[in-house]
């Protein structure tokens, strides 16, 4: 007897309508093994499978009329005691039961032979406490047969009149009562089933069969599909990733894996997204377009290849706040998602022109205040998480280090998820993103300012001069201008070697940059331009002048709030817009000349370590000691230390490039040094060293050689500085110092050796021994060349014949 079980599987994929599976069978997995390899040969027999990509008007599956929910029973049916399971749900039309007979022999008593035998089930169903009525089995209640392992039949049974249902099993063959006859009976399961023709509108689906004969299990099925189709712009091509000629702000649906579209169908559909809380005209369709274009460029994908500079591919799977989601989807493109008269926007962190200038002209008191993040806020290290294609899209972490930042401040890991990246050069560009921008933009800067902040939207990038850190005034207001002349409301003197280039805001509201034509160096009120603007300035407009050796500094905003009637508190982050080549391209950075004023770059050179010394009563002591580079203008040095995780212990101030601090205990210890320049103190410079005390080993020995006197030679060497020296170890042989045989201990420079086997080379290994008996870290060698065996008589022949 054989019995083969099929498993029949709806599995709902998404909502719809979807592109659908990649590469057909090919896109199917079984216990992660494609049904079909990508030669098309099939890697599983007996698997059926029909997919519908979820559209409102789809058609049910064929085959697939019944919805069934299948429930384990796993209980065995006796003569005298059946099973009986109720089945509550009005809307069920029939079950279907799987009886399994676990062994089925009878054997021979004489023979041994294994013998087929017989067994006689029934099944009644009561409906509402009706009473019970045998079901016609039409002949299959008998099960006649022999086999060894598990036998399974199932049977259909219509449910009639009204719910609830009670389903009873009952044995009629009586039970057996010998070893010999193995006749046991199980209810193993049963399914409720529903006789409807589902289409299950709106839902993408895949209804699979597979056979147990492959299968021990239902087997876990993965499938690779290309998800939702979206609007996208009517002038775009999703394969390509080309947008053609201008776009007339009508859509198109296709599936697209671009974020931006991504996320404007999740902020307009009503079926699951914002829809039915915002009409599509709430929605910065066109800056969208913006940020739509900007992920689509194509960028080095770090394999010698190129790829879309960011793509989304993932599920949400389950239900969240509307804000963090959107918020969540809006990272993949480095995107922040805000609410601002009456509609969504979307600000991106990408190259932009600085919309805007603030100078101490239009800025509440000339004030503007600054503050920095925090030593541990500056990552050095990203763990990136990200979907791995080449590994059934499992969850894979890519390490992504900064190393300028490690120089600076040491190993600082964080862990990222990098949202729907299925691509390791994404996962790169986001962990080199995050590392950059928080050791490049440390410092927020918040001032107030009048009605022209209440233009200014999260995102937008500004330029502001502050003279109390430029070091210039250069910034201000227009006090009459032409379109290629502009007098300004100070003198700007311009030295000799320089170019200049004059922003200002135009009557539009926009800003302008021109270069200044070249002026002999001197002072100046009005400047002329080597190009005019497209409009004349307004007098009172904003100006700000740059240079070759000074530029302002660009900021992006971050939040505008009303403090006062008509006064606006802008919040904005530093912007550094050369992070966006070398995340993409790995361009080297270099600082901007913002400022003028002394630098504040720390001394250089700075190096920590450590030293021993004698005390009155002759004991030894440690000293952890520092130099650094000598700052041409200092007329100080600030020094401070701290051992572990300890305070901060500041020194007095040294007029010396040199410090130390004596009678430490061993520990790792951290060294920083700033220089004042003249009331001006830089930015510390940091090192850390541990210090090793009396359990540093001493100094290697240097100056080793030898002097052969016959079948002895003497050693000698130069004297260690270290003053805890104690002796010094020679050894010979060997082919190294621990295989080496010991010589002597001497506390001398020099030692006398009796060569252990004349004639015959000895190589001859040193090193020094402190008080503590530590070891110096590195053997000194030599080989000492054995002298010739002198002969034990010589004879001389005298001829005064020349020799032939």
């Amino acid at each position: 007897m054989k019995s083969a079980a099929h498993a029949r599987v709806l599995d709902v994929l998404c909502e719809g309508e979807i592109e659908g599976l990649v590469g057909g069978l090919k896109g199917i997995y079984l216990d992660g093994v494609p049904v079909q390899s990508p030669n098309d040969t099939p890697n599983f027999r007996g698997v059926t499978a029909y997919d519908v990509s979820g559209t409102q008007s789809q058609e049910y599956i064929p085959g697939w009329t019944a919805a069934e929910v299948e429930h384990v029973v796993n209980v065995e049916v006796k003569h005298q005691l059946p099973a009986i399971r109720t089945v509550s749900d009005p809307e069920v039309d029939a079950v279907r039961v799987t009886v399994q007979v676990p062994q089925l022999t009878y054997q021979h008593p004489e023979t041994g032979d294994l013998q087929p035998f017989t067994i006689v089930i029934a099944i009644d169903v009561q409906s509402n406490g009706g009473g019970w009525v045998e079901q016609d089995l039409q002949g299959a209640q008998v099960i006649r047969g022999k086999c060894t392992s598990p036998y399974e039949r199932t049977y259909r049974v219509e449910l009639t009149g009204s719910a609830p249902w009670d389903i009873r099993v009952r044995r009629i063959s009586p039970d057996s009562d010998t070893i010999a006859l193995q006749n046991r009976t199980l209810w193993k399961s049963y399914a409720t089933l529903l006789d409807e023709k589902l289409s299950f509108p709106n839902t993408a689906l895949i209804a699979l069969e597979v056979s147990a004969r492959q299968f021990g299990s239902v087997p876990t099925r993965s499938y690779r599909i290309r998800g939702l189709k979206v609007r996208i712009p009517s002038n775009y091509n999703p394969a390509t990733r080309e947008y053609s000629g201008t776009w007339d702000g009508t859509f198109q649906v296709a599936w697209t894996d671009n974020p931006a579209w991504c996320l404007y169908d999740l902020l307009t559909t009503r079926r699951y997204g914002l829809g039915r809380y915002m009409d599509e005209a709430h929605v910065d369709k066109w800056g969208l377009y913006t940020v739509a274009r900007y992920c689509d460029e194509l960028v080095p994908d770090g394999k010698g290849g190129m790829e879309p500079r960011f793509a989304c591919n993932l599920y949400l799977q389950t239900q969240a706040e509307a804000y963090q989601v959107v918020g969540n989807l809006a990272s993949v493109f480095r995107g922040l998602v805000y609410w601002a008269s009456g509609a969504v926007y979307v600000a991106q962190d990408a190259p932009r022109d600085a919309e805007y200038l603030f100078a101490p002209a239009n800025v509440v008191d000339g004030l503007f205040t600054y503050s920095g993040t925090s030593r541990r806020a500056r990552h050095t290290v990203a763990l990136v998480t990200w979907n791995d294609p080449t590994n059934q899209y499992k969850a894979a972490v890519e390490h992504v280090p900064d190393e300028e930042g490690m120089r600076d401040y040491g190993y600082n890991p964080t862990d990222v998820v990098a949202l729907g990246c299925t691509s390791r050069g994404q996962a790169q560009r986001v962990g080199r993103w995050l590392l950059h921008t928080e050791r490049l933009e440390t410092e927020t800067v918040v001032f107030r300012t009048g009605l022209e902040g209440a233009l200014r939207n999260p995102g937008a990038v500004v330029k502001v001069v502050d003279p109390t850190r430029a070091g210039r005034r250069w910034g201000g207001r227009v006090v009459e201008a032409t379109a290629s002349r502009v007098e300004l409301d100070a003198d700007i003197t311009l030295e000799a070697g320089h170019t200049y280039t004059l922003s200002a805001v135009l009557p539009n509201g926009t800003v302008e940059e021109r270069p200044v034509a070249a002026l002999p160096a001197a002072p100046y009120r009005a400047l002329t331009l080597a190009a005019p603007f497209s409009a004349a300035p307004v007098p009172q407009a904003v100006w700000v002048l740059a240079a070759n050796d000074l530029v302002p500094t660009l900021w992006r905003v971050l939040s505008v709030a009303e403090v006062e009637p008509h006064v606006y508190e802008v919040t904005a982050l530093a912007h550094h817009p050369g992070k966006y080549a070398a995340v993409e391209n790995g361009v080297q950075l270099q600082p901007l000349p913002t400022s003028v004023l002394p630098s504040s770059s720390p001394p250089e050179g700075l190096v920590v370590g450590e030293g021993l010394y004698k005390t009155t009563n002759g004991g030894l002591k440690v000293s952890l000691n520092a130099r650094w580079t000598q700052r041409p203008g200092a007329v100080a040095y600030v020094v401070r230390w701290r051992l572990s995780e300890g305070n901060w212990s500041s020194e007095e101030r040294l007029q010396t490039h040199f410090w130390e601090l004596s009678d430490v205990a061993p520990g790792p210890y951290r060294v920083q040094v700033a220089a004042e320049l003249g009331g001006f103190t830089t930015a510390f410079s940091e090192s850390a060293y541990t210090v090793l005390g009396k359990a540093a080993p001493p100094s290697d020995v240097a100056g080793f050689q030898h002097v052969l006197n016959g079948n002895t030679v003497t050693l000698k060497w130069a004297e260690i500085p270290d003053l805890d020296r104690d002796m010094y170890e020679v050894r010979h042989a060997g082919s190294s110092w621990e295989t080496a045989s010991l010589v002597t201990k001497v506390r001398a420079t020099s030692v006398e050796w009796a060569l252990p086997a004349p004639g015959v080379n000895q190589v001859v290994w040193l090193k020094a021994i402190d008080t503590t008996g530590n070891y110096s870290s590195n053997a000194v060698s030599l080989t000492v060349v054995a002298a010739p065996t002198v002969p034990a008589s010589i004879t001389m022949t005298v001829s005064s014949t020349p020799p032939a």
